[in-house]
């Protein structure tokens, strides 16, 4: 055996040079997640919320008009945008389980992997997947969970439930969630303050390897607790309810109905509370608009202020009572639109705004692209580069998912829904904003289903429990 001479390690050194050199060149990665953040955002047009550090995100990247979720649910949504795969592959339809309890998937390479694999050091905080802690924080997936705790602590027992609906209730659920109090505690002391304030405290400092840092942040995610502050900035006499139509559910089939409910819209009304409700969730979206303040602050003021992409994403949207429905779990607008804003340095322009359907799952491979990773073929999604350079391009429609064979599809005007049974919804956005009108059944609309339903996938990964799940909401 020869030995290894002195060039030989010469080469080697020079090559661990240019590969650190190479890996310091690409670019950190913020990537902020915030639960339950629908588009009632003030650079979405949003007259009566209060979100300065959203707008300020938005003047420094492309914010795209119409995100989509890839399914109306925290696990699902946020598993699609890890994995790269979507509910109908991987059969993860609910919160309760783990892609990685299928064997398929058990040893999936993750987002927050595949960028370690390349050099990147990957951090998370707050709820990135689906939980900030244990198994389905899914620790395998980083080099470190610098915080696993999320949302703000419940308030003592004499200001909780006052709203005097706890017990009526028909899902379970509701009753363990639905609540909000105005908290003394200082923001300071909250915890998803604290989630951004460690990330914050890592964006300080200098590091050998690029950065994958991850953010979550739980409010607006029932309960709506939320420091005093933000509950101060919506006198109750100011807010705004959503525009609802009465009998709205009329020309929805028996699955939308059944996803919808309806009941908790009938409690919250005969209760009187619509209004304090909205105002607790405006209260949660501007304390949560306050922690992604803090982050922007610290990478402003951070050695990586000129080599970081940021991207901000809601997992989807959220009713307050639009369609006689609370929360998401459905496959209209409200249930699946939500936030999303990237600003890439010397890719996205300022300030600017796509009106083109996109879904949450194109993140993976945009990051891949933008970071000059090599490409996966083993992932959904395609890399919104194009987008990013020109916003105006076109695009092809976003598809959305929430249990087997419930699909949504969203181009640039229209959404399409076909359910498991076979029923069909098509709303025309340029018209009906509020989807009050199901015009699927009328002559006009029979091109335009055709062409949609082309997007619609042909298997579905089975749920044994679909029906029990469904009947719960």
């Amino acid at each position: 055996m020869g030995t290894f001479g002195f060039k030989n390690w010469i080469q080697v050194a020079l090559l661990f040079v240019v590969a650190s050199s190479y890996a310091q060149e690409r670019p950190n990665v913020l990537f902020i997640v915030v639960d339950d953040l629908n588009d009632m955002i003030g650079s979405y047009g949003d007259s009566q919320v209060k979100t300065p550090h959203l707008d300020r995100l938005a003047e420094r990247s492309l914010q795209f008009d119409l995100a989509m979720s890839s399914s109306p649910l925290c696990n699902p949504s946020r598993t699609a945008v890890l994995t790269g795969l979507p509910a109908y592959v991987t059969g993860i339809y609910e919160n309760n389980h783990s892609f990685r309890d299928i064997p398929e998937f058990a040893d999936w390479v993750t987002l927050p992997q595949y960028f370690r694999k390349h050099g990147y050091r990957a951090l998370a905080g707050g709820k990135v997947f689906h939980k900030a802690a244990g198994k389905h924080s899914d620790p395998q997936s980083w080099d470190e969970i610098y915080h696993d705790k999320s949302g703000t602590a419940a308030p003592g027992d004499e200001q909780r439930w006052q709203h005097g609906m706890k017990g009526e209730f028909a899902l379970d659920y509701y009753n363990k969630a639905i609540d909000w109090a105005a908290l003394d505690t200082p923001k300071e002391e909250t915890i998803d303050w604290q989630t951004a304030d460690k990330a914050a405290k890592i964006l300080s400092e200098e590091s050998e390897q690029p950065l994958f840092l991850a953010v979550g942040i739980f409010r607006p995610h029932l309960p709506w607790y939320a420091p005093k502050e933000f509950f101060d900035m919506y006198p109750l006499e100011s807010i705004q309810l959503p525009k609802t139509r009465a009998g709205d559910l009329e020309d929805v089939g028996p699955i939308g109905r059944k996803m919808a409910g309806g009941q908790a819209q009938s409690v919250i009304e005969k209760h009187g509370k619509w209004r304090e409700a909205v105002r607790a969730y405006l209260a949660n979206v501007s304390y949560a608009d306050a922690c992604v303040g803090h982050l922007l602050d610290a990478l402003e003021k951070s050695p990586h202020a000129d080599n970081t992409i940021v991207v901000l994403w809601g997992d989807h949207g959220f009713h307050l009572g639009e369609k006689e429905h609370w929360e998401k779990y459905t496959l209209w607008e409200r249930a699946n639109r939500t936030a999303l804003y990237i600003s890439a340095p010397g890719v996205t322009k300022a300030g600017s705004v796509s009106p083109r359907p996109v879904a949450l799952i194109d993140l993976q491979s945009t990051l891949i692209e933008l970071c000059g990773l090599p490409a996966r073929d083993d992932i959904y999604g395609k890399s919104l580069v194009p987008l990013l350079k020109k916003p105006h391009r076109k695009w092809h429609p976003a598809l959305m998912t929430h249990y087997p064979n419930n699909h949504a599809v969203r181009d640039v005007r229209y959404r399409y829904i076909r359910y498991a049974d076979g029923f069909e919804e098509l709303y025309d956005h340029r018209n009906d904003p509020h989807e009050f009108e199901n015009i699927a059944g009328t002559p006009e609309a029979k091109a335009i289903i055709k062409r949609l339903r082309r997007e619609l996938p042909k298997e579905n990964a089975g749920w044994p429990d679909y029906e029990r799940t469904l009947n719960q909401h």
